[in-house]
């Protein structure tokens, strides 16, 4: 029964770790090409936002396995 549990708590822990990535990812594709077409510019706003959303997407990940990390330690 607790390996079931732990499976369970991995499964929750991968799904949340992939939002975290990937909607700010999101987020910055659709701000940066919004931004663009409101601008006039072709691509910048576009690279600047997709890569802050990376950042950001991976920052978060990062933030939660480490909250995860401390409440099992």
């Amino acid at each position: 029964m607790r390996d079931k549990i732990g499976i369970l708590k991995a499964l929750t822990l991968l799904s949340q770790v992939g939002i975290a990535i990937i909607l700010p990812i999101i987020a910055g594709v659709w701000a940066g090409n919004k931004l663009d077409s409101v601008v006039g510019t072709r691509v910048l706003f576009l690279a600047i936002f997709t890569l802050l959303g990376v950042f950001v997407g991976f920052r978060s990940s990062y933030r939660l396995i480490m909250s995860g990390e401390d409440r099992k330690g």
